[in-house]
């Protein structure tokens, strides 16, 4: 039996076949052969490099180009069901093929023995409540009800005797979410303000659902829990803890702190910080800003610092060197890569017994 297996997250950036158009993309051409075998490869590469042996994707349009990365990279199993059998593509009314998107999906050397998607947000947290005038009772929901990307929970056998709850997510980007009326003012700034805030507040409500969903799997039971996730902020972001829950008061009864811990993910940057002491985290660069966007978290079951863990989070690298800060390029014609605009985090999780 292995010693240890590597894991990662990888926002693939607009995986699709050549021939086939973006739907919704009037501007963005089909890939030419030459561009789309040289980004399948790369991306098999890489997990070939990285030996990973459990990935979540992100940006996926196509079943034929997964299809194609999972052979190349030596993966027996993938679970992207809204690709599946090319079911996103259809043909316009000039017979012009047009792919829907974009989509998650995971791979995995290991047996997937469960999955299914998750589009509506569990009840409990459907239309998020919050105060819309001066009296307490004046109440309004948010119409905020489904993730924009289903999200992907699944069930993996690591080992014989560990199965791990894994989900690839993928929550609504930073970009502006303007009104119809708004487009042709997309450059007042008032305008841009007002459409990042729709954004930040339907990640927002991505976020406690994901967070819903993952309490459910991680609460009361021995389970491991992965999370793969282009989360579209930064670690410190509140989304992002949203997802990952609140360390327990530090002088809370013991009793009390487990039931919080039993409820937690860790960032495996987090955790390769603690053991390094160092900071060279980032996935993705935008007007100079190098920003960490794409997570991979874990339950208790692989923290270092739990007496009772299966295995253990050993070290975390990240392969971004294709990144361009196109303020600081030697060539700044050559524009951002087309086999990726994110870095891809690979962890490396080492087996207790």
């Amino acid at each position: 039996m292995a010693k240890s297996f590597a894991i990662a997250t990888f926002n693939t950036l607009n995986l699709l076949h050549p021939g086939v158009f973006f739907a919704g993309r009037p501007n963005d051409k089909p890939y030419s052969t030459e561009v789309y075998d040289d980004k399948v490869e790369w991306i098999a590469r890489v997990l070939k490099e990285g030996n990973v042996s459990l990935a979540g994707l992100q940006e996926l349009f196509s079943a034929t180009a997964l299809n194609k990365v999972t052979t190349l990279a030596g993966f027996d199993h993938a679970y992207a069901p809204d690709i599946k059998d090319g079911k996103n593509i259809t043909s316009d009314a000039n017979d012009r093929k047009e792919a829907a998107g974009p989509f998650v999906g995971l791979i995995s050397k290991y047996p997937i023995i469960a999955a299914r998607t998750v589009v509506e947000f569990p009840d409990e947290v459907k239309g998020i409540e919050i105060q819309g005038g001066e009296a307490a009772t004046d109440l309004k929901r948010l119409p905020v009800t489904r993730f924009q990307r289903p999200v992907i929970q699944a069930d993996v056998q690591l080992r014989d005797d560990v199965t791990a709850t894994v989900f690839v997510a993928h929550l609504k980007s930073k970009r502006p979410l303007l009104l119809e009326r708004e487009i042709a003012d997309e450059k007042n700034p008032i305008v841009t303000a007002a459409g990042s805030a729709r954004s930040l507040i339907v990640r927002a409500a991505e976020s406690i659902a994901l967070r819903k969903l993952i309490v459910d799997a991680t609460q009361n039971n021995q389970k491991p829990v992965i999370l793969f996730g282009d989360l579209n902020d930064d670690l410190s972001a509140v989304t992002t803890q949203i997802i990952a829950g609140e360390e327990p008061f530090r002088f809370a009864r013991l009793e009390e702190k487990k039931v919080e811990w039993d409820r937690l993910l860790y960032s495996v940057h987090d955790l390769e910080e603690q053991e390094s002491y160092r900071d060279v985290s980032y996935t993705h660069i935008f007007n100079g800003r190098y920003e960490l966007l794409d997570h991979i978290f874990v339950s208790q079951e692989f923290f270092h610092r739990n007496p009772d863990r299966i295995a253990t989070v050993r070290n975390t690298r990240i392969f971004n060197d294709h990144l361009q800060d196109e303020r600081r390029a030697v060539n700044p014609g050559r524009g951002p890569s087309r086999r990726s605009d994110h870095g891809i985090p690979v962890t490396e999780i080492e087996w207790q017994r």
